[in-house]
């Protein structure tokens, strides 16, 4: 009898390895499917903008110094309708910006390490803890 259970234990250990797989590899196809994450070119004259519409149920916009990983130097992003500077601060990848405005452009203007290419972004739900941008 304890034969049976302990194959029958190891199937069903077998089985939740070979779900656990199978979900990765789903996540993995459904990551390569969608399209890249939104980018600000460093544009230190602000002629390359963007706009980000914020609409319900976000509230905010995450910025993360590009590439990742990339705590090294700051990254200065430029709100051009609300004229605020946003700071991606040393020591950290990104930066959160509460309550912007519903859609103003932003650019890339300025940076203190070269090898920060761009800054992603992307409209959020706030989950709160995240570090503020500056």
């Amino acid at each position: 009898m304890r034969n049976i259970a302990s194959k029958s234990a190891g199937q069903t250990t077998r089985r939740g390895k070979i779900a656990a797989v199978l979900v990765i590899a789903a996540a993995s196809l459904l990551a390569t499917a969608l399209p890249a994450a939104a980018q600000l070119a460093f544009s230190p004259d602000c002629r390359n903008f963007q706009a980000i519409a914020v609409a319900a149920p976000n509230d905010a916009i995450l910025f993360t110094k590009q590439p990742v990983p990339h705590p090294n130097g700051t990254a200065t992003v430029f709100a051009i309708n609300g004229l605020d500077n946003y700071v991606i601060p040393a020591g950290v990848n990104s930066c959160i910006v509460a309550a912007p405005e519903a859609n103003d452009n932003y650019c890339f203007m300025a940076r203190s390490d070269n090898t920060i290419d761009g800054v992603g972004f992307a409209a959020i739900h706030n989950p709160g803890g995240l570090p503020a941008c500056q």
